[in-house]
C-alpha cells in the first residue's frame, strides 16, 4: 500500500517530536539521577557573591596623649612664638679647639629659609648642658637626662642678634672674645636660639635634602698673611617646641605635629569570621581643625603592638605607620578623613591568635611637619566609623 507525501509527512513530525519529548525525559532523569553539581567554578563564582558582606562599625573606645618628641630628625626647624606655640632652635658645631684664635678675624652665623617673605627677630646663647639630637625636646636634654629648666638650660652671654630674612641671612657671632671655658661650652654644648617676634618660621636643617642651606658658621682667619674662609656646617640640631596654650579639653581626641598628638582608636570586629578576605576597611571621621599653619595635613595610622589599655601612653605601636591619609583643610565642613587600613583588619581577623586586636594610632606624618592640630569627634555623625567589607571563601563542593 502506497503512503501518501501528506501521510509521510506527518508521520516524520510525530517521529521528530516523540524524539525530542524522549530526550527532554532523559535530561530530566539525568538531573535527578546522575549530577546535582555545576559547573566548575560557576558555584565559586555565586557562592563569593553571596558571601560578600558589608558592615559599619562605630567606636568602641578612645582615648588622646600628648608626648615631647624629638624633633632632631627634621628637615625644618620652627623659630617662634604664638598663642598656641613657642618654637625655640638649639645647634651644635664641630669647632676646632686646636684653631688659632689670634688669625681669626670674623665668627658668623648663617641661617637658610624656605619661606623668603617671613622675618623673626632672635637671639642666641650657649648652651650649658649637653643634649642629644636623637632624644632632645622641650622637657628633655636626651632619652634619659631631663633639662634643668624646660625648654633647655643656657647661659645668659650673647652670642648673635639679629632679624632673620630673605632666602639667607647672616649675623656676627662672638666666639674668639669669651674666655677658654666658654669657648670649650660653646664647642660642647652648642648654642640655643630664642624668638623675639610674633610668628613662627621655618629654618632648612642639616637633614635638609638641600645640605648647602645647613644652618653654618663661616670663620674667616689669616694664613701666611692670606684671608682664608672655612664653612663649619652644624653636627647636630633640632627644634624645642612647647604648647602655649592649645585650649584644648581633657578629653578631646587631638591630633598634631611638634609636640606630637596622637589618637589611639579600637574596634570591635570579633562579628567578622576569621576566614574571612577583607575587601575594604576604610577609616572615617571628619575633624575639626583647630590650629594649622599649612592647608594640606599628613597623617598616619599605626597599629598597636601592646595594650593601650594597660600601657596607656607608653603602648607600643608600629612604625613607620602602615596606612596614610592626606588630608586637605576645607572650605567648607563636608570633607572626611579617610584612611584604608585594610591590611590592618585583615591581620587582627585572620590572625588574631598572634597578631591581637590592640587598636591604632592616629598621628601627624611626620611628627615635625609643619605645625597643626585637629580635635576628632567622640560621637555624632563626625566619629570615627569603620566600613568595612568583607568576602567569605565558596562552601566545599564535594560535602
Amino acid at each position: 500500500m502506497r503512503i501518501s507525501k501528506m501521510q509521510k509527512s506527518r508521520l516524520k513530525v510525530a517521529r521528530t517530536l516523540r524524539f525530542g519529548f524522549w530526550l527532554l525525559g532523559f535530561g530530566l532523569l539525568l538531573s535527578v539521577t546522575a549530577c546535582n553539581t555545576l559547573p566548575v567554578g560557576y558555584d565559586q563564582v555565586r557562592d563569593r557573591v553571596t558571601g560578600t558582606a558589608d558592615t559599619t562599625l562605630l567606636l568602641d573606645t578612645a582615648a588622646s596623649y600628648s608626648r615631647y618628641a624629638p624633633l632632631g630628625g627634621s628637615s625644618l626647624l620652627y623659630l617662634g612664638k604664638d598663642a598656641s606655640y613657642v618654637s625655640q632652635i638649639v645647634l651644635r658645631f664641630s669647632i676646632l679647639d686646636t684653631m688659632s684664635l689670634d688669625s681669626i678675624t670674623s665668627f658668623q652665623l648663617v641661617l637658610h629659609q624656605p619661606d623668603t617673605l617671613r622675618t623673626m627677630s632672635f637671639v642666641c646663647r650657649p648652651c650649658s648642658s649637653a643634649w642629644t639630637e636623637s632624644g632632645v625636646s622641650w622637657q628633655m636634654a636626651d632619652s634619659f637626662d631631663h633639662w634643668l629648666t624646660p625648654g633647655g638650660d643656657f647661659l645668659p652671654e650673647i652670642l648673635a642678634t639679629g632679624t632673620m630674612a630673605g632666602d639667607s641671612a647672616m649675623f656676627d657671632f662672638r666666639y674668639v672674645e669669651f674666655d677658654s671655658a666658654l669657648r670649650a661650652a660653646i664647642r660642647n654644648y652648642g648654642v640655643g636660639i630664642f624668638p623675639q617676634d610674633t610668628g613662627i618660621v621655618a629654618i632648612h636643617a642639616g637633614t635638609s635634602s638641600n645640605t648647602a642651606k645647613a644652618p653654618r658658621l663661616r670663620v674667616t682667619y689669616t694664613v701666611k698673611g692670606k684671608k682664608t674662609t672655612r664653612v663649619i656646617n652644624d653636627a647636630a640640631d633640632a627644634s624645642l617646641i612647647d604648647t602655649v596654650a592649645t585650649n584644648s579639653q581633657p578629653y578631646d581626641l587631638l591630633v598634631g605635629s611638634g609636640v606630637a598628638f596622637r589618637t589611639w582608636l579600637a574596634f570591635n570586629i570579633d562579628s567578622i569570621p576569621p576566614e574571612a578576605t577583607i575587601a575594604k576597611a576604610d577609616l572615617r571621621f571628619k575633624p575639626g581643625t583647630k590650629y594649622r599653619r599649612t592647608d594640606t595635613l599628613v597623617l598616619g595610622a599605626s597599629r598597636l603592638t601592646e595594650s593601650f589599655i594597660q600601657k596607656g601612653a607608653t603602648a607600643r605601636y608600629e612604625s613607620p605607620p602602615s596606612a596614610y591619609a592626606r588630608y586637605i583643610v576645607p572650605a567648607d565642613s563636608d570633607t572626611a578623613v579617610s584612611i584604608d587600613i585594610r591590611s590592618m583588619v585583615q591581620l587582627w581577623t585572620s590572625r588574631s591568635d598572634t597578631t591581637p586586636n590592640h587598636g591604632l594610632l592616629i598621628t601627624a606624618s611626620p611628627e615635625w611637619s609643619a605645625l597643626f592640630r585637629f580635635r576628632i569627634p567622640r560621637s555624632g555623625p563626625d566619629a570615627p566609623r569603620l566600613d568595612i567589607q568583607y568576602v567569605l571563601p565558596p562552601e566545599d563542593r564535594f560535602r
